[in-house]
């Protein structure tokens, strides 16, 4: 996930720090920028726990709507154990404008790493040496904090798992609880160059899961988030490891046996673990349906039809483009005979491998039901851990908590306030309009971003379940979805 916080620091990372003569709108510019990185550093320093906000709704826009109020803070929310919500939209905004002001503001408006993940590897950005030392133990002391949740995540999902046993599906839930207790936690890339730790995915908040290695890797930005957020993210990341398209595979004690068209490297033939579990016998193949059903969150799946055809209109269209032109490199019209074998053989991919691998994003280009049902298993997870919680107020802020690091990217009442409070700077800094347009259609190519959105993730997902409309002490009554069930 992509965040403006991220193109706003490649670019700045771009820039001469040297600051250049500004015109007298610019220096205007700059001293609004000041006064705002004032407000931000203040806001941070005096940041403290929040009460759970409520919608009696029970929806995400009821809740982003609790938190508009706080979108000109550094942090829109803290629990009660101190950890803090960063507002990613007025983050990202300020450092393009900072950005915009050539190089005026060498270093971060708040000193907090989990936010500007630099702060654990330059000692510039982290404002000396010894600051710099003092990240890295911390990033320590939180790294560990976070191993033990990660734990607690996968024990949760096991329990979710046999829950379901029965003795028709014993041997499938079997093979599932065992590869979720094979997946392995791999550390991000935080000992070198901020620009290492991006190309390790560490753009933004972000955990994922490799299925060729078999592991979860959590981003630095995650660790300071409450222990729910981290919980339900990383109940999520071991969905992935029994997803739809997980399951269609062997694994062997290295992670997915991937088939060849999904493998950019040939790797030794490896024994196989986990045998493939085919979607006839998945014992959760109802949620699989349920979910791209209307009354739940409606994820697609492309037909083979409409992947056959979508090939062969760009075809038609790059061929119509280019005609007879020819490469001055090569001397070949641009259309070769290596062209139509090319689109020759994503045709025949989907012919030989649609049927068994429809789950998977390789094969469709989108990745939503892997998504989606790895969100329906962290829901299973967060229930079955905040039936453990019996002080009520503790579960609801756990609940509301499960889902905090959308809150702090995702909310459209919050961007929309952050726009408004900065538009005063889009005439000095005419790329801040651009880079939203970007982001947008980002978030909305072509109906082929990698996950759903957010809202719907959340109110027909997570917020489907009665159990965490209880804990969250809502009606509901807004809220139409139906909790998908095997």
């Amino acid at each position: 996930m992509k965040s403006i916080l991220f193109v706003a620091m490649t670019f700045s990372s771009l820039t001469a720090s040297a600051q250049e003569a500004v015109s007298p709108h610019m220096r205007e510019t700059i001293n609004k920028i000041s006064q705002m990185r004032e407000t931000l550093k203040i806001s941070a320093d005096r940041s403290g726990a929040c009460e759970t906000p409520q919608s009696p709704t029970c929806t995400f826009e009821g809740y982003c709507g609790k938190l508009a109020g706080k979108a000109q803070d550094f942090y829109l929310y803290q629990d009660s154990e101190g950890r803090q919500v960063p507002n990613m939209a007025m983050v990202g905004n300020l450092s393009f404008a900072e950005h915009c002001a050539k190089g005026t503001f060498p270093q971060s408006a708040v000193q907090d790493p989990f936010v500007y993940a630099n702060q654990f590897m330059d000692e510039a950005a982290a404002g000396g040496k010894e600051q710099l030392q003092r990240n890295k133990e911390r990033l320590k002391k939180e790294t560990a904090r976070t191993l033990k949740i990660v734990e607690d995540a996968r024990n949760h999902v096991v329990k979710a798992l046999e829950v379901q046993k029965t003795s028709a599906n014993g041997k499938q839930i079997d093979n599932m609880i065992a590869r979720v207790k094979a997946i392995k936690y791999r550390a991000a890339k935080t000992d070198g160059r901020y620009m290492d730790l991006v190309a390790d995915g560490c753009e933004s908040p972000n955990a994922y899961y490799s299925s060729e290695e078999n592991t979860i890797t959590v981003c630095p930005q995650m660790m300071n988030l409450p222990e729910a957020s981290l919980f339900a993210t990383l109940a999520h990341e071991f969905g992935h490891g029994i997803d739809p398209c997980a399951m269609e595979m062997d694994f062997g004690k290295e992670g997915a046996k991937l088939p060849d068209f999904m493998s950019l490297v040939v790797k030794p033939n490896q024994p196989t673990v986990n045998a493939a579990v085919r979607m006839a016998q998945n014992p959760f193949k109802n949620v699989i349906s349920c979910l791209q059903s209307p009354q739940s969150i409606e994820v697609s799946i492309p037909t083979k039809d409409a992947l056959l055809r979508e090939i062969n209109e760009f075809e038609d269209g790059l061929k119509a483009e280019v005609g007879d032109e020819i490469d001055e490199e090569t001397g070949e019209t641009k259309a070769t005979d290596a062209t139509d074998a090319r689109f020759e053989d994503s045709r025949q991919n989907i012919e030989k491998n649609y049927e068994r691998y429809k789950y998977c994003s390789e094969i469709t280009g989108t990745g939503h039901i892997q998504e989606a049902f790895s969100d329906w298993i962290s829901a299973q997870a967060l229930t079955s851990k905040i039936s453990g919680i019996q002080d009520s107020a503790k579960a609801k802020e756990y609940a509301f908590g499960s889902q905090t690091m959308f809150y702090g990217t995702a909310c459209a009442e919050v961007t929309e306030a952050v726009d408004r409070k900065m538009d005063q700077f889009v005439e000095s800094c005419p790329q801040l309009e651009e880079i939203r347009a970007y982001m947008e259609d980002m978030k909305h190519s072509d109906g082929h971003s990698s996950h759903p959105d957010a809202n719907r993730r959340i109110n027909r997902i997570y917020y489907a379940k009665p159990e965490l409309q209880k804990a969250l002490g809502c009606d509901g009554g807004s809220n139409d979805a139906q909790e998908c069930k095997p």
